[in-house]
């Protein structure tokens, strides 16, 4: 390279790095090439930052420790989902039978406990759900919960009503004064959750006809 064209150049290189005078405007074409550079390198760097983020979120880390980590929270979720599978609709006439008999059992005892009586609480729960199976039953057991719940409520009432005897008196007369006050007394909840359960169960089975 000439002494000429080397004089030309080193001003501009020499003052694309921060040198002022007469020829400072010719370093801008250095200094432009210079922040071009730094904006692409810092470009490639956001893009590099943006896949490490992406493979983060996809469980696909190189990082080994993060990525056995996302894979045993994505099986966890994977068990407990086939451990509430029996709970997700359409349920089997199983399960069906189990909640429609658990629920307001459970429920019932608190009843029970509260007020001294098969009441109101219990009526609720068993309303409840018995409309929540008729709508989510399979289709193949669809009037099960229809025919089944009132039975279900009777032996919930037989059941519970065994804490709310005296000590004292004739056995049967008691189990008799108790079924028949209890059933009484909630008839219009057995018989109104019943009635509605029927027409869902009539509405799923029409629609799927």
């Amino acid at each position: 390279m000439s002494e000429e064209n080397r004089r030309e150049l080193e001003p501009r290189y020499y003052r694309a790095v921060g040198a002022t005078g007469p020829q400072s405007e010719k370093a801008f074409p250095a200094l432009a090439r210079r922040r071009e550079k730094t904006s692409e390198d810092k470009f490639a760097d956001s893009q590099e930052i943006a896949k490490k983020v992406e493979d983060f979120y996809k469980g696909t880390s190189p990082n080994q420790v993060i990525t056995e980590q996302l894979s045993q929270k994505t099986k966890d979720k994977v068990a407990f989902s086939d451990r509430v599978s029996w709970l997700q609709p359409p349920l089997p006439a199983k399960t069906a039978a189990l909640l429609i008999i658990v629920v307001p059992l459970i429920l019932g005892l608190i009843d029970v406990l509260l007020t001294g009586r098969v009441g109101i609480i219990t009526s609720f729960a068993y309303s409840i759900t018995l409309l929540y199976l008729a709508a989510t039953i399979d289709m193949r057991n669809a009037w099960d919960p229809v025919i089944a719940g009132p039975i279900a409520y009777f032996f919930v009432a037989l059941i519970l009503g065994q804490l709310t005897l005296s000590p004292t008196g004739s056995f049967l007369l008691k189990q008799s004064a108790m079924i028949l006050t209890t059933l009484a007394f909630n008839a219009p909840w057995m018989i109104g959750s019943t009635a509605l359960a029927f027409a869902i169960v009539f509405l799923r089975v029409r629609r799927s006809a």
